[in-house]
């Protein structure tokens, strides 16, 4: 787990350019020239920044298209790209000249030149995170649960929560985010340092009484380990073959010094792992036993 938090800490992207410099760059790449292009961004699910590029005279074709991405990319940094961007898309306008154009759509109006798009995400992130809580409230006070009923394509295995039929959280706009498959940061869901994990395991029960009653145990076990500093339970899960237990984790040390412990105490069944919710740690994985082997990841 202590790994998981530095990698995300510590990890390494490309910086941004300045502006004059990135569309230079993309008319060399492409032979397309953004140079009177203008911008605006705004939040779409989980989240993410959607950001429409408008080009005066362009074709809304696709190598514009990726020429907009890569240009985007480039304006505002991969870290902000790969963590909060969701689309890139490429809007033709008229192109300028002499004559005014009358009755401009309102997002265009409202597009900015692309020197400020950096300026403009950048604070657009700060607004979302200042309404955002520091952690979810103490397990098991107020009525924010969310209930979710799914229904999955049975399979002889399930990649991280690809099996859940029903699952109940207090983070439904991360939940919704993470089982779409869209790109995960966990600084999109929360403004503290909590990293979003999942406690993943093979039921052993037959029938959903049986397997709710064994995830009650278990969560019974991860709640008493946990301490306010730890972090807290987000969410519970029952799937065709595996139930969950997710977590928002603060303390890098909690779960090898205590969780694993407890869990294997609490003779959790064999086949069982913390997994990450972030898209940089999807292959990352504590295993609960040493004979856990390596979870399910699908093609």
């Amino acid at each position: 787990m202590h790994g998981a938090f530095e990698r995300l800490r510590t990890a390494r992207f490309a910086p941004a350019l300045p502006s004059a410099l990135a569309v230079a760059q993309i008319r060399s790449q492409s032979g397309l020239n953004f140079a009177k292009a203008r911008a605006r961004c705004g939040f779409a699910r989980g989240h993410l920044l959607d950001i429409v590029v408008y080009v005066p005279g362009g074709s809304g074709g696709g190598h514009e298209i990726e020429a907009a991405e890569e240009l985007v990319r480039l304006l505002v940094g991969e870290e902000l790209f790969e963590r909060w961007v969701g689309t890139v898309s490429a809007t033709p306008t008229v192109r300028g000249g002499p004559l005014v154009v009358l009755n401009p759509s309102v997002e265009e109006h409202a597009a900015l030149p692309l020197e400020t798009l950096p300026e403009t995400v950048l604070a657009a992130i700060t607004g979302l995170k200042l309404g955002l809580p520091p952690l979810p409230l103490p397990y098991g006070e107020g009525e924010d649960w969310i209930a979710f009923e799914l229904e999955p394509e049975p399979a002889t295995d399930y990649a991280a929560q690809d099996d859940l039929v029903m699952c109940s959280t207090r983070t439904p706009e991360l939940k919704k985010s993470f089982l779409h498959g869209e790109p995960f940061y966990s600084g999109r869901f929360t403004n503290s340092n909590a990293l979003f994990t999942y406690l993943k395991y093979e039921t052993q029960q037959n029938t959903a009484r049986e397997q709710l009653a064994e995830r009650a145990a278990l969560e019974a076990v991860v709640q008493r380990t946990l301490t306010p500093s730890d972090g807290t339970i987000v969410g519970l899960g029952l799937g065709r073959r595996y139930s969950y237990i997710d977590l928002a984790v603060t303390d890098p040390a909690f779960a090898r010094a205590r969780l694993l412990p407890a869990l294997r105490a609490a003779e959790l069944p064999r086949r069982a792992w913390l997994l990450y919710c972030d898209s940089e740690l999807e292959r990352e994985y504590l295993p609960v036993y040493s004979e856990s082997g390596e979870p399910h990841w699908g093609h």
